[in-house]
């Protein structure tokens, strides 16, 4: 669930990103990259239904195969910037919404970019398996990445009680 921020406007330029505001965006950028891997999935069901009748094994294994290197290699690399932006949470401190949102943004357009590049394997190699399968995983990690703001808010209480505590999403 995303939380309500509220933000105090007192003392920032116009262009300045509120808490507000970054959630704000978040959210569209959240719900056009679940929107653009749908849609590409059922290109790629409409266009293997219209009648993909050639295979070519070697082509499907080359895009599985690339997809699985992009995300086992780039998902971890895209965390570890994120971590570089939330740098102030890990102190207990306050995550700025600019970099709040890069951070997130990494994140998901690698994910994103992975179930993409798996969804054109599938065209390619004009067969659904293997390469729907990190589509899928991609997709997984993705969808309970949703954007809810925790790390823009300051926290009140003990730093080390674990009921305040909790992991960036």
């Amino acid at each position: 669930m995303a939380l309500s921020i509220h933000s105090e406007s007192a003392g920032m330029s116009p262009s300045e990103l509120t808490p507000r505001g970054a959630l704000k965006r978040a959210w569209v950028w959240y719900l056009v990259m679940l929107l653009v891997p749908f849609l590409l999935f059922v290109t790629v069901v409409v266009s293997l239904l219209n009648g993909a009748d050639e295979r070519h094994a070697t082509m499907k294994d080359g895009w599985f195969l690339g997809s699985i290197a992009f995300l086992i290699v780039a998902a971890p690399v895209a965390f570890a910037l994120r971590s570089r932006y939330f740098r102030p949470y890990w102190r207990g401190e306050v995550v700025s919404p600019r970099n709040y949102l890069t951070g997130m943004l990494i994140v998901w357009s690698v994910l994103e970019a992975g179930g993409i590049i798996s969804l054109f394997g599938c065209l390619v190699g004009h067969a659904l398996l293997p390469c729907l399968i990190p589509a899928l995983a991609s997709f997984m990690f993705f969808t309970p990445l949703w954007p809810n703001g925790r790390a823009m808010i300051k926290r009140t209480g003990n730093a080390d009680d674990p009921e305040m505590y909790s992991e960036p999403r």
